[in-house]
């Protein structure tokens, strides 16, 4: 049996946040949106604030909510351009949040989907479906925190991803192992057989998992042209750090 469904769809949920980016350019996922972005900032949410904490080298902290912004813990005397301009940068990332947690979301249950029925076919326990919905259920609830910030936030991301990738891989392939035994000592025909149907699932989801992913393509589109307003907004602020320096919130580029 081919591993690409395997690989794809553990590596969807990272691919598509874990790398800050809007895209899946480096699975077989076809999702043709590609909207790379980066921060040297971690976020986070306290209460209704967005937090933007740097602690390699710089040790920012800033706190953006209802139009304030504290830099280190001091509220910023803002021009009146630049609260028009933060007062619409979080209305931006105040929409944006939501729309990424929709896409986290829709990516762990792909993943979850694709490796429950790899799983049982494998292993040939359809038991084992309680024990990955469990999983599933347990992932979605991390994604849909109301303090979880999935972008710019590889920590929050991990706790989403590596326990996914920890539990369950070693075990598929452990029984794509098993699997691959069987057949080998099964005799041709039964290995052939074997093969064909786990081939037919392999494209059967291959297939859904496409049409999935490009019903996600207009979300990541919207997204993309929001960080991408966001961008703009940022690149304007006059406001600036303790050391004269831009704060430069994030810094985007749009793929050719």
């Amino acid at each position: 049996m081919r591993t690409s469904i395997l690989l794809s769809t553990v590596m969807l949920t990272s691919t598509l946040w874990v790398s800050q980016s809007v895209k899946a350019d480096d699975t077989n996922i076809d999702l043709k949106v590609s909207c790379e972005t980066s921060s040297q900032y971690q976020i986070s949410m306290e209460g209704q604030a967005f937090v933007f904490e740097n602690t390699d080298g710089r040790n920012t902290r800033l706190v953006l909510g209802g139009g304030n912004l504290f830099i280190n813990g001091k509220k910023s005397a803002l021009s009146v351009a630049d609260q028009e301009r933060i007062d619409a940068f979080e209305t931006e990332l105040r929409l944006l949040v939501p729309e990424s947690r929709k896409v986290v979301s829709e990516a762990v249950n792909i993943a979850f989907d694709a490796l429950t029925e790899v799983a049982v076919a494998l292993s040939g326990k359809p038991a084992k479906r309680g024990e990955f919905d469990k999983a599933r259920a347990k992932a979605l609830a991390s994604a849909n925190d109301p303090d979880f910030v999935p972008i710019f936030n590889d920590q929050s991301l991990r706790g989403i991803v590596d326990p996914i990738v920890t539990e369950f891989v070693p075990e598929i392939m452990g029984s794509a192992v098993g699997f691959a035994m069987k057949a080998m000592f099964a005799g041709e025909e039964k290995a052939q057989a074997m093969e064909a149907r786990m081939d037919a699932m392999d494209k059967d989801l291959d297939t859904r998992i496409d049409a999935r992913a490009k019903a996600l393509e207009p979300l990541a589109e919207g997204i993309c042209k929001r960080i991408q307003r966001m961008q703009s907004i940022d690149e304007t602020l006059t406001v600036r750090l303790p050391d004269g320096k831009p704060i430069n919130f994030l810094d985007t580029k749009k793929a050719n």
